[in-house]
């Protein structure tokens, strides 16, 4: 049986598997979404959500943090990064032009990459 034409697939979630869940949602909604309730399901808007799970098969920290790279879309990147950089975050790649638009990519609490990005736009 193959995919029909009518199928439609949006993302609604990425899990990240955690040791300690409760700091990385803390982390995400201190960020990303201060205004947040705290729990560990974040939502970002448009029906999508970063949820946190306790997991004990995962290590402190991955392996290869660039296997899956998690991109928010924001509308002013400058903000976002003097915002990021002054919490402190670990800039992995700082925040740089890209041909849509402007790209940079931080550290989570766990290690994992997290890019924001801006598309379109001044530069």
């Amino acid at each position: 049986m193959g995919m029909s034409g009518n199928m439609t697939v949006r993302l609604g979630s990425v899990v990240l598997g955690s040791p300690d869940p409760q700091r990385l949602a803390r982390w995400y909604r201190t960020a990303f979404a201060p205004d947040a309730p705290d729990g560990v399901v974040l939502e970002l808007g448009a029906g999508s959500r970063l949820i946190f799970d306790a997991r004990t098969d995962v290590a402190p920290a991955p392996r290869e943090p660039g296997r899956v790279l998690i991109n928010l879309y924001v509308a002013d990147a400058h903000a976002v990064a003097a915002h990021l950089t002054g919490l402190g975050v670990r800039w992995v790649r700082p925040l740089e032009p890209f041909p849509p638009g402007l790209i940079g990519t931080v550290e989570d609490a766990d290690g994992n990459y997290v890019q924001v990005v801006q598309l379109g736009g001044p530069a």
